[in-house]
């Protein structure tokens, strides 16, 4: 009598990790484009936070009757626990939830005293800049370090 064996061949586990192989090769790439717009809508929503967090702010120094001067900016400003204008401890204590990793944000002032503009970068160099008002909604269109939201103006 004749035991019968059980398993599968080498040519079947080899069609199966071809397969494998095939189906790996086309979700890689549409799942990096993911990863990209995820990490575009977090920059996008940190810059958002931080404009309302500013703006909190200006409207605060405004009632105190000393607003905030047109003009002002804190540029490549890494958000720190050493904080020492409002506007920064107003930065500061929107973003500390994010761990050790806030950010650095760049800010203007508009001339009537409120926030002009935010960009928020995770790292110096990073490529993913998010920005509000005016925030990039593709990948491909993400804002310039540097470039004030809504005027095309760099840095002041």
């Amino acid at each position: 009598m004749k035991k019968s064996q059980k398993g599968f061949t080498l040519v079947e586990l080899i069609v199966v990790i071809a397969i494998i192989g095939v189906l790996a090769a086309i979700l890689v790439p549409s799942m990096m484009g993911y990863v990209k717009k995820s990490r575009l809508k977090t920059a996008n929503s940190n810059a958002k936070t931080v404009f309302t967090a500013v703006q909190s702010a200006a409207q605060e120094a405004e009632t105190k009757g000393t607003p905030l001067s047109s003009g002002i900016a804190l540029s490549e400003w890494t958000v720190a626990s050493s904080a020492s204008s409002d506007v920064e401890k107003a930065v500061y204590n929107t973003l500390k939830d994010n761990g050790d990793d806030m950010g650095i944000v760049n800010v203007w002032i508009a001339s009537d005293g409120g926030c002009g503009g935010v960009q928020w970068i995770k790292a110096t160099g990073d490529a993913m800049v998010g920005q509000y008002p005016d925030p990039a909604d593709e990948v491909d269109a993400v804002p310039t370090w540097g470039t004030q939201p809504g005027t095309g103006a760099g840095t002041p």
